[in-house]
């Protein structure tokens, strides 16, 4: 087997395809229709050999490739003369064998795959050095952005001090909709099932677990230490309500699900995925609709956002094509090489503990309309050393079951307003469980 960086440049690139899916079918796609070009930049003609699936009759159908290549035999994806191979099939079990397969028979390998990657990623980086060969990942994170290689190549030279990102577009798509065009969560989720930007089960997206999984990945290579997807927190959205996108409009703020890194004292790192109030002095504010965004807080460069599509299997499978041909010409497996995943140059990660992270916050209870409710809540919050700098109360509507009181702290710690939660929480006035979300931006650093 030729491996792609072997001096033979005239010799197709061969590329076995895991996957034949939405974003595979674009892959196939993508080289296809632009076969001349992808070879000039690629300095030899690219190919699509075995393509392995699991419903051979719907991807033969799809005619975006050869239909005598589409197997649902793995094995096929070892024939001689495959090159490259390209996981777009998603999932852990299958997909880990079949990229482990190719790792050690020293075929580089291209995959959008962010929770295999950020579940058992130090394993295959490992694999792949100790057989020479490259995993190619930047789909996986932002598939229109290149931050991978910015943060392992443009800005190298920095010592990263936080990541706030913007790394699910449907979860962002759902928020613009619902602070844009007023809709409830539920109208917003369905017109992201219409448009393509959620799956018909949207869990993985909507309950945090995709953006974990990406700033998993991120925060290893920014922060030199093994960040795996059960380090990070997460929170979902499926919890808003139109009242918190009005609140927080009406303050300044908007509503998005805000994956974080940030390096604490004594290396250790504050993770969370989960929905945040973002200033509107914040440059993630104005990312709106399926954008993507990573904002990077380093010294001595400052503050630098990477911005682009997240949504849709045309971005992803743009962005596996790029993978695939900087495999191609040996700029992949240089930045592969750079990022010194492996386990042995890569200590786990030490999360701060939950909740830590000094901070503003968002609260919102259902209460009974009757007197002296909010003083109780006030002193629940007041005995953990909770000041607050915002109050709001709905007026009550007839029949409502309660009435919705909003707060905004100033700085404590998420620990401490789950405490004045719980000490609140045996009020018979209390309706419902409370929503908390964290401040980004303004004055959020402020003592």
């Amino acid at each position: 087997m030729a491996a792609p960086d072997d001096p033979a440049p005239s010799r197709p690139l061969r590329v076995g395809l895991l996957g034949l899916g939405t974003v595979g079918a674009a892959v196939a796609r993508l080289l296809r229709d632009n076969r001349e070009l992808y070879a000039q930049r690629a300095g030899r003609p690219i190919d699509v050999g075995p393509v392995v699936v699991r419903d051979v009759a719907r991807a033969r159908g799809r005619g975006v490739v050869d239909p005598a290549l589409v197997s649902d035999d793995p094995a096929t994806l070892d024939a001689a003369g495959v090159d490259v191979l390209v996981e777009v099939a998603g999932g852990k079990d299958a997909a880990k064998a079949a990229i482990a397969d190719a790792l050690r028979a020293g075929r580089h390998v291209v995959t959008a795959n962010k929770a295999l990657l950020a579940s058992d990623g130090p394993e295959l980086f490992a694999l792949a050095r100790e057989h020479g060969a490259a995993v190619a990942f930047e789909a996986s994170c932002v598939a229109g952005v290149p931050i991978v290689a910015g943060l392992v190549q443009g800005l190298m030279s920095n010592r990263f001090r936080r990541l706030d990102g913007i790394l699910n577009g449907t979860c962002n798509f759902i928020g613009t909709a619902m602070e844009r065009d007023g809709r409830s969560y539920a109208e917003a989720l369905a017109e992201a099932k219409r448009l393509g930007y959620a799956e018909a089960d949207e869990t993985l997206d909507v309950s945090g677990a995709d953006a974990a999984s990406k700033l998993a990945i991120l925060a290893s290579l920014a922060f030199g230490v093994a960040v795996r997807d059960r380090d990070v927190p997460m929170a979902g959205i499926d919890a808003l309500d139109a009242m918190d996108t009005r609140f927080a409009a009406s303050m300044g703020f908007g509503i998005k699900l805000i994956a974080s890194a940030i390096r604490g004292p004594g290396g250790s790192l504050h993770l969370s995925a989960s929905p945040c109030l973002v200033a509107d002095d914040h440059p993630l504010h104005a990312v709106t609709g399926s954008t993507n965004a990573l904002c990077v807080e380093a010294d001595p460069v400052g503050r630098v956002v990477l911005q682009g599509p997240g949504a849709g299997g045309g971005e992803t499978a743009a962005g596996v094509v790029s993978d695939l041909l900087g495999v191609a010409t040996g700029s992949y497996p240089s930045l592969f090489a750079a990022s010194g995943l492996w386990p042995d140059r890569r200590a786990a990660a030490e999360p701060a503990a939950p909740g830590q992270l000094p901070g503003r916050f968002y609260l919102r209870v259902r209460v009974a309309d009757e007197p002296g409710v909010v003083g109780r809540l006030a002193s629940a919050l007041g005995a953990e050393g909770i000041s607050l700098s915002a109050f709001h109360q709905q007026e009550a509507v007839p029949g409502a079951d309660g009435v919705p009181v909003v707060l905004l702290t100033h700085h404590t710690t998420r620990e401490r307003v789950d405490a004045g939660c719980r000490a609140f929480g045996g009020d018979a006035a209390l309706r419902g469980e409370p929503v908390v979300m964290r401040v980004l931006g303004r004055e959020e650093a402020a003592g």
